[in-house]
């Protein structure tokens, strides 16, 4: 009962109008940075800190929170009419995204994720305020086994993805993960791959790597296009009435989409990319046409944004549980409670209770808000289809190159993301998928991380499969695995024999 009380205080602190127009202008400000590529939620965050130091708790979280799941959000716009994902974890949203804008369903893409993302934000704070407590213990479960096999599933999403084309795919994604090898070796510290080039040493930056593989080879392939337009836009009327119909049938996908994202936020370091590529992989895996996915449907896209955004509320619970953030947002988020001498863990709702649960309710009403202010925008959005390709084109590339620079404040991620870029182009030229490229690189450092320290593990023990596969949760993930393989191949022979049919 007094939860109840603590929360009903939160949303009556939250709805202060001074409140509720700074979340205002976190949400407006969030989805921009979150549109455009390079400029990512952790930067948002991270500019916006010394404004939330000079207000109180309630209002400094509450617009940290705001900008937070308006970022995530936002991410999707660019992934949907330029290819090209605003933040990594809108990789997947790409894949269907992407090809509904080239089909002239860029509104209904738009208006869908918008849609999708309040949702997963609502179910994930839901969660978040019923039962952090019991998942933050929860993800203590988690070891090095588990990320290791957690990875896997994630890079096994490869082989749905190629479907038809597995070869190129599997490749791909190897190329990927050789790249994301650069620099030290995680587990003795040791340089590898750098051929005596000293910046290597560094390594492959995530963020430039991504921006040059999905947004600066896009551009390239946009000004080599001869076509005056992305596509030929044509504004629809009343999108969000006829996608209602579409979310009340696919409320299951949507449930189940959102507790995946809400489960993998909550383990540290996982972050958005797994989560949305889990969340897309199983609704690939449970459609009854898995084939469509890739080509425009909009059951993938739903997946990855009520994923992602449900991962921002799943990133907060180990954070406020057990002081240990989910997340380098959720991290900074950290760093502004203990500024304000608010102490995260077991004794948070004890002795903080009412900005914990202001905080609480501040995701609620952000997420309500943002699908207002999100729809507005959208009309601007869309609008970016009206622009021809040349002026397109060169502003990715400057934006491309300020979201390099800004990951590391040097040149070293500007060659990186031009690198990248090039590289990607060409491999497109070969009709060789990215997606999987973009996973490997993501992921592989995960998989090696986890692989190395269970290694570690497994010397002081008996039997080294009773640390990387008889665990529970393990046993689960490997299960997890072998069906996606499994769906990989059923659907790879399904089309051989849909192929075989058309030709006899």
């Amino acid at each position: 009962m007094d939860s109840l009380a603590h929360l009903s205080d939160g949303f009556v602190a939250t709805l202060a109008p001074r409140i509720v127009l700074v979340m205002l202008a976190a949400i407006v400000g969030g989805i921009v940075i979150g549109t455009l590529p390079g400029l990512t939620s952790v930067m948002a965050i991270s500019l916006m800190l010394p404004i939330a130091y000079s207000l109180d708790p309630v209002t400094g979280l509450a617009m940290l929170g705001a900008i937070y799941s308006a970022a995530i959000y936002g991410g999707a716009n660019s992934a949907i009419l330029l290819n090209t994902p605003g933040t990594p974890s809108s990789l997947a949203t790409t894949f269907d995204g992407y090809p509904m804008t080239l089909q002239g369903r860029a509104d209904d893409a738009l208006y869908a994720s918008l849609i999708a993302s309040v949702i997963g934000g609502l179910v994930g704070t839901i969660i978040l305020i019923a039962s952090f407590g019991p998942l933050a213990q929860i993800s203590l479960a988690f070891g090095p086994p588990e990320y290791f096999w957690l990875a896997i599933l994630g890079l096994l999403t490869i082989a749905a993805m190629s479907s038809g084309n597995m070869v190129k795919g599997i490749f791909s994604g190897a190329l990927g993960m050789l790249l994301a090898t650069i620099g030290l070796d995680p587990s003795i510290g040791l340089p590898r791959f750098t051929f005596g080039y000293s910046p290597l040493i560094e390594g492959i930056g995530m963020v430039p790597a991504l921006l040059g593989i999905f947004s600066f080879s896009q551009a390239l392939k946009l000004l080599e296009d001869r076509a005056s337009y992305i596509v030929e836009y044509k504004p629809r009327r009343r999108v969000i009435r006829s996608l209602v119909p579409v979310f009340v049938r696919r409320w299951w996908l949507i449930l189940r989409s959102s507790l995946i994202g809400t489960g993998v936020g909550v383990l540290p370091g996982a972050g958005g990319v797994i989560a949305s590529l889990i969340a897309y992989n199983e609704a690939r895996r449970w459609d009854r046409d898995p084939s469509r996915y890739g080509k425009g449907a909009i059951e993938g896209l739903i997946a990855s944004e009520s994923a992602n955004n449900a991962q921002v509320s799943g990133s907060l619970v180990p954070m406020m549980g057990l002081g240990i953030p989910g997340s380098a947002n959720a991290a900074i988020i950290l760093g502004a409670l203990l500024a304000f001498g608010i102490q995260p863990g077991v004794g948070l709702l004890r002795d903080s209770g009412d900005v914990a649960y202001a905080f609480m309710a501040s995701l609620i009403v952000a997420n309500i808000l943002m699908l207002f202010v999100g729809a507005v925008m959208i009309r601007a959005t869309v609008r970016v289809l009206l622009v021809p390709s040349s002026f397109i084109s060169p502003t990715i590339i400057v934006f491309c190159v300020i979201g390099a620079y800004a990951a590391s404040y040097g040149i070293y991620s500007v060659v990186v993301m031009a690198g990248a870029g090039f590289l990607a182009y060409l491999l497109s030229k070969a009709d060789i998928p990215l997606g999987p490229m973009g996973l490997g690189l993501v992921l592989g450092p995960v998989a090696e991380q986890g692989l190395g320290l269970s290694l570690m593990i497994g010397r002081s023990a008996d039997n080294l499969l009773d640390v990387f596969v008889f665990r529970p949760i393990s046993i689960v993930l490997i299960l997890l695995c072998a069906a996606t393989v499994a769906t990989a191949f059923i659907l790879e022979r399904r089309e051989k024999m849909k192929t075989a049919m058309g030709a006899g």
